[in-house]
């Protein structure tokens, strides 16, 4: 009995880290969207940028958002320029 008494700190301190690493989260990914003609978005997420699909040129305005709002974070900066067929919203 006394042994086991000696360990409760020890146990308690596993318990604790057991449960700071089940409560650590993984951040979601990132979305990536563009405005698209008709009040639609184009969604970026999983689109390479390159000469087939959009890029986004040199310059100070919003490419790509976070989320399909113009209020959200910017996710790239430069000049949107599509080059190919992207994916609708």
């Amino acid at each position: 009995m006394k042994s086991l008494k000696n360990l409760l700190p020890a146990l308690g301190l596993v318990l604790g880290a057991t449960m700071a690493m089940a409560m650590n989260f993984a951040e979601p990914a990132a979305g990536e969207y563009r405005p698209a003609p008709n009040d639609e978005w184009y969604d970026l997420t999983n689109v390479t940028p390159g000469p087939t699909t959009y890029e986004c040129n040199g310059s100070s305005e919003v490419c790509t958002y976070g989320d399909p709002d113009d209020q959200s974070a910017p996710v790239k900066m430069g000049i949107f320029q599509k080059n190919g067929a992207l994916p609708i919203l």
